[in-house]
Order: structure tokens, then sequence, then C-alpha cells
């Protein structure tokens, strides 16, 4: 009898202890999250005063939630799901955003008409209504100080699909307004025009955005879109030299 009772007593502390554990609220076990140099880290709170929610995608904002360190804890609140105050679970009450600074680099080949489009030359047309194709490097990154920046205007967006749309597409099209303004046979003498102009109107603009590109410029000769064109330039420029060379023998 006595031996029963050990038995009962035991069974009974069992669901004491088992239910006061199940009273208890679960440990909030920290959450730690680290970066890399060439990354830039916003810690965004996800609750607050609604009064401000309509205005925190700003640039000045975005620069105050910045993070200094390399590495750090995000902060949780307990959510209840239940009547019980111990019914719930640990929330994140921030999110970290995390911004790839490294450069980005692409060549666009010229002649390169059935390459994949992001790869493909940069085209334009000519006064005389001549297609002509280009090979550029372009290099683009994102500075430390400009990652607000870069941010707030591009949503984080990857700097590798950003060269390969918003870049390209404003180089190709500053390369067709430049080369509008002359005729074929003048494009080769042009050259440092038209780099000059496309320079001095990409890069300041994706600067605005955050966006600092290093290299910008002709990886090789302008080509035309018609081979037969191409062959002709060629062979009067043959001509002309050996012009000039049978003229420096005659003298």
């Amino acid at each position: 009898m006595r031996h029963m009772k050990k038995i009962i007593f035991a069974v009974l502390m069992l669901v004491m202890i088992t239910t006061l554990a199940g009273c208890v609220k679960p440990y909030d076990t920290p959450e730690f999250k680290t970066f890399e140099a060439s990354q830039t880290a916003f810690l965004i709170p996800l609750i607050g005063d609604t009064s401000d929610q309509g205005v925190f995608d700003s640039e000045e904002l975005l620069l105050e939630a910045k993070v200094a360190t390399k590495e750090i804890q995000i902060p949780h609140r307990w959510v209840q799901t239940g009547r019980r105050s111990w019914k719930g679970e640990w929330r994140p009450s921030a999110t970290l955003i995390v911004v790839e600074r490294k450069p980005v680099s692409r060549s666009w080949e010229s002649g390169n008409s059935t390459a994949e489009s992001a790869n493909k030359a940069i085209f334009g047309e000519t006064a005389d209504a001549i297609g002509v194709y280009v090979g550029m490097n372009c290099t683009a990154m994102i500075e430390e100080k400009d990652a607000a920046k870069f941010l707030y205007r591009y949503n984080n967006t990857p700097l590798d699909i950003i060269i390969d749309t918003d870049i390209k597409k404003m180089v190709e099209g500053e390369f067709n307004n430049i080369v509008g303004d002359f005729k074929s046979t003048e494009l080769h003498v042009h050259k440092d025009d038209i780099i000059t102009h496309i320079r001095e109107t990409v890069i300041p603009y994706f600067k605005e955005y955050g966006i600092t590109i290093t290299v910008l410029g002709f990886k090789e000769g302008i080509s035309f879109e018609n081979p037969e064109i191409q062959e002709a330039l060629d062979a009067k420029f043959a001509s002309e030299q050996d012009l000039v060379i049978q003229q420096n023998k005659n003298e």
C-alpha cells in the first residue's frame, strides 16, 4: 500500500512539473546575422509608430538604420497567440537588409547580334540610316557612402540586373543619339566625341542613384550592320593608305 502511494505521488509530481513547464514562455533564442566587408546592412524596424511608416522609405531614415558593425543581433518580440500568457511565439521586430556592393562588369561584344540580349553589342543608326555596332566594356559598383541612396532608389535590385537593363539601355540610347549626328563615313573620326558624350551623360545619371560606373569605354572599333558597307569602307581606307605610301615614295 505504501509502495502504491509512492507511485501515485511520483506520477502526480511528474504531471505537475510537466504542467508548470508548459506554463512558461519558451526561451528567446538569440539570433545573430553577419555580413561581408563588401556588404552594407540596414536594420529595418517591422513595428513602431504607424505615423512613421509612410515616410520610412526615405534616404535619410535608411541612413539612420545603417548598421555600423559586421555582426548584429536581431531583436525579437513576444506575440501571444492564445488565452494564456505563455501561449505564443517569438518573432523578429526588425529585418536586416543587406546591400551587395561588389563591382559588376560586362563586355558588350561588337557585331555579336546572335548573343544573349545582355551581351549583345551596342547598336545605333547613323545620320544616313546605316546600322552600326560597337563593342563596349562597363564596370559598375556601389560605394559605401551611396548604399542608402541605392537601396532607396532601386529597392536593393541586384546590380547585375541593373547593368544588364537600365545601364545598357541608357548607354545604347545615348550612342544612338550621338551617332545620329554623323554620317557613316564620319564615325571613325568622331570616336572620341561619341564616347565622351556617352560618359558625360550616363555616369553622372547613375551616380545620382547610388551607382558608381568606374569603366565605360569602347572595346573595339565601330563595325557596320551590313558587311558589304564594311568591306567597301575597308577597301576605301586601304586605297587611301596606298595613295599616301605612293606619295611618300614620290617625294
